[in-house]
């Protein structure tokens, strides 16, 4: 997953499901946080899974708020901590949280790439914690994360089930970023969302279906590329193949619900990540009617010479005539 979508994707849900989570896939998460940057090395976070079958599970979910009760359903729970003694410290400064903060980041972000749901938890009793896993005095708990896959909200209780559906909210840049001094807000530039998003119909032919009765996932392609033309064609001006100088680098997709043949599908994108010699399309192909994403996509392009052969940088005329379509 693009680093971009993995931290759009991740969010504290509490709805979880019971499906087992792979044992492989915890020990990625474990891995991840393992190369996770550390003050002098000193690599001093540890890490207690417990798992639905762990003879420790029973008192863990026990020490738990009874606001954090949804999290008993978590295939996994797993807690976070680090010892003062194994951390740099400099000068007056402890460094052993600061670094079990950033390998537990580096987890998180590990299970979300892997398609899991995590929920990292400060409500839970230390005392009882410490008991139910023989934790050592030295040892500082800072948090116990759920680990799973996403179930239904549903299964949730009323008041919890209102904290999920709340809308996603950061404070604003200039509020916790500074340029020199403190208090001197960090000026935003970057649009969250483009001032225009280009959209064109796509043509379905009976061709492109499978033995499924689908259109076929290798078509999608063909759909972007149709897309990327267009584009080009509409809204930099391009008359002729020759105008069209990328060439494609790159391309993901997530198949969110399968192309029927009687769907109406547009294609919907905008640009992102413009670097020197490439940039980046963010796509959907949907179904107007009813709003339905059938696919997510991106698309990596590089600006290319033909008759040179190599990349060249992206010039100031295609970003003042894709400038309203760009943001992030």
């Amino acid at each position: 997953m693009e680093f971009h979508r993995l931290i759009g994707e991740r969010r504290s849900l509490r709805a979880f499901s019971q499906r087992p989570v792979e044992p492989e896939k915890i020990e990625r998460m474990l891995e991840a946080a393992r190369w996770s940057p550390s003050c002098a090395n000193r690599q001093p976070w540890r890490f207690v899974v417990v798992g639905h079958d762990a003879p420790s599970r029973a008192a863990v979910e026990e020490a738990l708020d009874p606001g954090n009760a949804w999290a008993k359903r978590a295939p996994a729970l797993i807690v976070a901590g680090g010892r003062r003694e194994d951390g740099a410290v400099v000068g007056s400064r402890d460094y052993f949280l600061l670094d079990t903060g950033m390998a537990l980041m580096s987890l998180l972000y590990r299970a979300v790439d892997q398609g899991l749901l995590v929920h990292p938890m400060a409500g839970w009793k230390e005392g009882p914690l410490r008991a139910a896993l023989g934790l050592p005095e030295d040892f500082t708990p800072a948090a116990v994360v759920a680990v799973g896959y996403v179930g239904k909200s549903g299964d949730l209780d009323e008041a919890t089930r209102k904290k999920d559906e709340k809308p996603r909210a950061r404070k604003s840049l200039g509020e916790v970023a500074f340029r020199s001094l403190w208090g001197e807000p960090f000026g935003a530039t970057l649009p969250a969302r483009p001032a225009k998003v280009y959209e064109t119909e796509l043509q379905l032919r009976f061709g492109d279906t499978d033995a499924m009765g689908h259109v076929n996932n290798a078509k999608v392609v063909t759909y972007l590329e149709f897309g990327r033309v267009r584009f080009f064609a509409d809204v930099m001006g391009a008359e002729r193949v020759e105008d069209i100088r990328f060439i494609l680098a790159e391309v993901s997709c997530r198949y969110r619900i399968p192309i029927l043949l009687h769907d109406r599908v547009f294609v919907r994108m905008h640009i992102t990540d413009v670097h020197r010699s490439s940039f980046r399309f963010r796509c959907d192909l949907f179904d107007p009617r009813d709003g339905r994403v059938f696919v997510e996509a991106e698309t990596v392009q590089v600006m290319y010479d033909y008759a040179t052969g190599r990349p060249v940088p992206v010039d100031a005329d295609f970003l003042a005539k894709a400038r309203e379509y760009i943001c992030g």
